[in-house]
């Protein structure tokens, strides 16, 4: 059967239901059924691979269009660069929909079964390399699904989007070929999630240390940030939110990404400012602000976005500091552009920025405290953050800067984001945001407290260290390696020849 015009719909139904279940709309029981429509038509049609490209278009476009909003560069040139990332991203479903057929010619049940595999290992394997993107994972809908997404922690993220995809095809399966024992199988499929969180909601996983945290806001408009003449106003409004006398006595102080609107480094005059708040506060102060490293004798160097930390004890700051790895294609790098140098002379709002591969753990207190330094993008590859974890990192420090999208569904859809990485490691999640969302996030994924979007404020708090290594610390990318690796025999088995009888 070709495809045609209901089908189209259908699949655009089927995109329309699994988008509600994600931030900022959270309706993340839709989930659960948005992807029967995809199936019945996987099922009908003969082409698996226009049928996921078309899927993965509507469902792209209706996920990642405040890519378009971006006020770094010209809408136009905002738009289509959402358009084609779009096109790209919907590559990943044309190859479900395509390997689908091909095993269904072989059988249509096993095609089935092999079904949420292949999903879930594109997910698994679209989370690396240069443009490797995971915010679209299935897990990350069920955020605020608190007891549902408690199995994080099992395989990552990874584990919620096989849960959901073997529940949507059992009521799949059950609706088209119902039997007692498929409705029992269902059943068990969605309770097990609920019984598991359940059990990890009421179990302690936090350690006696705490520490009081205090996140700065300050709100500062993008287009003003970077006037030269606006530096020494922005950090004097983030030395003032520091020092807000409330009666809560913070141990550590976070400052949002680029906090400092300037190459830190270079200057002693911000460094003492920023020192001095720390000194006078008796806390660690945690910023992000702009470096740079030389790159060789002839003094060619990189610049970085750079995590910086400032202890009351030193009289500058820590020599360790944390460059962003995770850099946004053709925003803040161009991939190819020591290649092709016209593609640096496009103006996409681009940066060009560069990191010294620092992996380990940053230091805060007198007692040195290990925590993950996050910049942003780093915050939405699980692999990354739970590496951090696995080095004895206590605490999760995110820090961001999410005004370019404006009141978009990007800001929130990167805050239930944070969320799903604090359930993955156990770990507590400070994430400080220049204009919001700010928020302190619990090792079970509850949200303590937080500050909105396009405010200016602090938020305080007190915070227990993560303790409790969760299965997917102690064992990374088992799970994903192992659902890669059965998705790799269904290839095998759509290949090998029939045997003639």
């Amino acid at each position: 059967m070709k495809l045609n015009i209901k089908h189209i719909l259908l699949l655009l139904l089927s995109a329309l239901l699994l988008e509600m279940s994600f931030a900022p709309f959270n309706q993340f029981y839709t989930a659960f059924f948005a992807l029967l429509p995809l199936l019945f038509i996987l099922e009908k049609v003969k082409n698996g691979f226009l049928t996921g490209l078309i899927w993965g278009i509507f469902y792209s476009i209706l996920s990642i269009h405040w890519l378009a909003l971006n006020t770094g560069t010209f809408p136009w040139l905002a738009t289509l660069s959402m358009l084609l990332g779009a096109v790209f991203l919907s590559l990943n479903y044309a190859f479900i929909g395509m390997l689908f057929k091909m095993i269904q010619k072989k059988d249509t049940l096993l095609a089935f079964l092999f079904f949420p595999f292949i999903w879930t290992a594109v997910e698994f394997l679209r989370s690396f390399g240069t443009f490797g993107f995971p915010w679209l994972s299935l897990g990350h809908s069920q955020a605020y699904n608190t007891v549902y997404v408690q199995m994080a922690d099992i395989g990552g993220v990874y584990t919620v989007s096989f849960v959901l995809l073997i529940t949507n095809l059992f009521l799949f399966l059950m609706i088209k070929y119902y039997t007692r024992k498929r409705l029992i199988a269902l059943i068990l499929i969605l309770i097990f999630p609920f019984i598991y969180g359940s059990i990890m909601l009421n179990s302690d996983l936090s350690s006696e240390k705490k520490l009081n945290f205090r996140i700065v806001q300050p709100d500062i408009p993008a287009k003003e940030k970077w006037i030269p003449a606006n530096r020494l106003p922005i950090i004097n409004k983030l030395d003032s939110l520091s020092r807000t006398d409330n009666g809560f006595k913070p141990d550590v102080i976070v400052w949002p990404e680029t906090a400092v609107p300037y190459y830190l480094r270079s200057s002693i005059y911000f460094t003492h400012l920023l020192n001095q708040c720390a000194v006078d506060m008796k806390s660690t102060l945690i910023t992000g602000a702009l470096d740079f490293y030389y790159k060789d004798e002839n003094n060619w160097h990189s610049s970085t976005n750079t995590i910086f930390v400032f202890e009351p004890d030193q009289s500058t700051f820590n020599t360790q500091v944390y460059d962003k790895l995770h850099l946004v294609p053709f925003g803040e790098f161009t991939p190819g552009g020591s290649m092709f140098s016209w593609l640096n002379n496009m103006e996409y709002g681009q940066s060009e920025f560069s990191h010294r591969n620092f992996r380990e753990p940053l230091k805060m207190t007198a007692d040195s405290i290990a925590f993950t330094p996050m910049v942003c993008y780093d915050s939405v590859f699980p692999h990354t953050v739970r590496s951090f974890a696995n080095k004895g990192s206590k605490y999760n420090i995110l820090i961001t800067n999410d005004i370019w999208f404006g009141k978009s569904m990007g800001p929130h859809q990167h805050a239930a984001i944070a969320i799903v990485r604090a359930i993955e490691t156990r770990r507590p999640l400070i994430r400080a945001a220049n204009a919001g969302i700010s928020m302190f996030i619990d090792e079970k994924g509850r949200v303590l407290d937080r500050l909105p979007l396009y405010s200016s404020g602090i938020l305080d708090y007190c915070m227990s260290a993560g303790d409790h290594d969760s299965a997917y610390v102690k064992t990374g990318n088992l799970f994903g390696i192992s659902i890669s690796v059965i998705m790799l025999l269904g290839m095998i088995f759509s290949l090998w020849p029939r045997r003639k009888k």
